[in-house]
């Protein structure tokens, strides 16, 4: 393959728009827009992220897909990493099992990963860049998660380059009452939780603590001997919390807390790369602290305004082979946020933020000031459009100025939606990049980018049957390489298509589909690292016994691709694979619930990361109990 791509860039372009209007092409006259916004299976008709404003989903032009806690449990997943796999344009990995160094694919941007907001709040490691790893969080811990894709900079500021995951943790109002949990699985795995939510009198609240300790699997290959086969532990100890009081009808106090500390041995690769010896230990420690508080108050009737402060804290080590590797920092932010209704046709998003951040374990500080405003029209009846744009003074990097334009557009007869979006984004060097000694550059420009996207969504047969099919193509020039020292030099592009169709059969068995074709090359010609060109997944839900017996089934598919640049050189792809998984969930009555998971059904073999194994079949099964 000579380092090249495997097809031709333009013959990409044309084999996406092929394939874009090809499904959009399938499309006949159904009913009419009145029906569809009755639409029972639309649980989430609405999106946060996407303007930072309540908007149904009929009127965001960006593409997001929004998942809710039913959602989120049907696949029993245990992090939230799992219960990501399936949405379109996504590609996860780990080096290993739960715990382990997690990485992600969006649209076909490898090194670009997606700003990860928790509860509102950045939570990047401040020293790093590093995005939070997922496969921490508990899904059960979660209530609700957008999936903004697309440059996202206009309103998130830098390192929204490829898009931006949006999660909620349980509020008073996602889960009322008292809730414990309880499961054991393969590994020597156990699971406890305990949480409850309430209110009293103008006070409400939410605390949830959840404990997972696991014996774990050798991720390491076993072509490297037995000495290297050793179970890689996993322990997560992690706290969540939400406070709110009304203090009265125009204004409320709010504030929310995620505290994680996890210890994750692992193994090193290779072991040409470590003389092919066992002589030390390998783990890695995390102690993170996420907090935000402010208050929403009314100004006028058209007018609500948020004022917040936002903390992070987090401490990361690696300990390899009796080395020490810090990645520790801590970052403030100060928000004002406003939603003015400037007439019945034109929202305005306007705020201010400033960001300190530290680099505690080297050298390095930097403040980051900005404003950004977003304009959203409603044109008429059929046509939204929004209009945005944001200022960003950074010590370090210097100024950056980004936009982005969308428009959303109804077809009443035909029961569809076109939608689209034009924006650029940014990605900040991080202090490493620009401060370490020996390989900074202090002089480095943030990553810049520009990408498009173009797509269709249709319903058929009274909203029983759904698809879309969306067109997109990023841009990033200035990427940041490592060359002896770090620089600003290469040029990245990827264009491609997602597709998702969704069809309930009847009340109780639904069937979707999702398949993102990506075609990716960076330096003018090679095929970058770890972007399949081909990911998809299937998955069916039936329920019975009046809801009490819940089953699902999925399959997740991933192309062959290059791991690393050895692996390129020589021309050798890892391999694809595909993983089913199943789940099972039975109400023994309003109190206590039983579930099941068998991860990897059919016991397949295969690396996310070459030389790094994944679990094969495995089982967890518990109880939950409300009260």
């Amino acid at each position: 393959m000579n380092q090249q791509t495997e097809y031709n860039f333009k013959n990409s372009i044309r084999f996406c728009c092929a394939v874009g209007f090809g499904i959009a092409g399938l499309a006949s006259p159904a009913r009419s827009q009145d029906s569809l916004a009755e639409d029972v299976h639309e649980l989430d008709a609405f999106s946060v992220s996407a303007s930072r404003l309540e908007l149904p989903i009929q009127q965001v032009g960006s593409t997001v897909d929004v998942l809710d806690t039913y959602e989120l449990n049907q696949g029993a997943d245990l992090f939230l990493v799992d219960a990501l796999r399936e949405l379109p344009g996504l590609v996860m990995r780990n080096n290993g099992g739960a715990g382990n160094s997690f990485g992600i694919t969006t649209r076909g941007l490898n090194s670009n990963r997606p700003k990860v907001l928790l509860n509102g709040i950045d939570v990047s490691n401040p020293s790093s860049g590093q995005i939070l790893n997922l496969g921490n969080l508990f899904t059960s811990s979660v209530s609700r998660v957008e999936m903004l894709r697309g440059p996202q900079s206009s309103i998130y500021g830098a390192d929204a380059l490829a898009g931006v995951i949006s999660i909620d943790t349980l509020s008073p109002d996602s889960a009322p009452g008292g809730r414990a949990a309880l499961s054991y699985g393969s590994h020597d795995t156990y699971d406890y939780s305990l949480g409850h939510s309430g209110s009293q009198g103008a006070l409400s609240w939410s605390v949830d603590g959840m404990i997972h300790e696991s014996e774990g699997f050798s991720a390491q290959s076993p072509s490297y001997g037995e000495a290297w086969a050793d179970d890689d532990t996993y322990d997560n100890t992690t706290f969540t919390g939400a406070l709110g009081y009304q203090l009265s009808e125009k204004a409320r106090l709010f504030a929310s807390a995620v505290y994680m500390d996890t210890y994750a041995e692992y193994d090193p690769g290779d072991p040409a790369w470590v003389w092919g010896t066992v002589s030390g230990d390998y783990y890695a420690t995390t102690e993170e602290l996420f907090a935000r508080v402010g208050s929403d108050f009314t100004v006028q009737d058209n007018w609500q305004s948020t004022l917040a402060l936002g903390y992070s804290d987090v401490e990361s080590s690696s300990y390899s082979d009796g080395y020490v590797y810090d990645s520790n920092g801590r970052r403030y932010s100060y928000e004002w946020i406003n939603q003015i209704e400037a007439s019945e046709a034109w929202s305005v998003v306007a705020g201010l933020e400033y960001k300190s951040e530290e680099n505690l374990s080297d050298i390095g500080n930097r403040n980051d000031l900005s404003a950004y405003m977003e304009n959203v029209f409603r044109v008429n009846e059929n046509l939204d459009v929004t209009l945005g744009a944001r200022y960003d003074d950074n010590s370090a990097y210097g100024e950056e100025g980004t936009y982005r334009a969308t428009f959303s557009y109804r077809i009443d007869d035909l029961d569809a939606r076109v939608r689209g979006s034009l924006g650029t984004s940014f990605q900040a060097p991080s202090f490493y990049q620009l401060f370490s000694p020996y390989y900074g550059n202090v002089d480095l420009k943030a990553e810049s980018g520009k990408g498009w996207d173009l797509g269709v969504e249709k319903s058929l047969l009274d909203g029983n049957l759904s698809f879309s099919s969306t067109l997109f193509g990023n841009k990033v020039s200035d990427k940041i390489v490592w060359s002896g020292v770090y620089n600003n030099v290469s040029e990245y592009k990827s264009v491609g298509v997602e597709s998702a169709l969704r069809y309930f059969f009847s009340d109780t068995l639904s069937f979707k589909a999702a398949y993102t074709y990506s075609d990716a090359e960076e330096d003018g010609g090679l095929e970058p690292l770890r972007v399949p060109r081909h990911v998809g997944s299937i998955g069916t839900n039936y329920s019975a016994l009046d809801g009490d017996l819940n089953l699902n089934l999925d399959l997740v598919a991933v192309s062959s691709q290059f791991s690393d640049s050895t692996a390129r050189a020589a021309g050798t792809r890892l391999d694809g694979y595909q993983v089913v998984n199943f789940a099972a969930r039975y109400k023994v009555s309003e109190q206590y619930s039983l579930w099941l998971r068998v991860g990897n059904l059919f016991d397949s073999e295969y690396e996310e990361i070459s030389g790094y194994e994944t679990d094969g079949i495995n089982a967890n099964a518990g109880v939950r109990m409300a009260f």
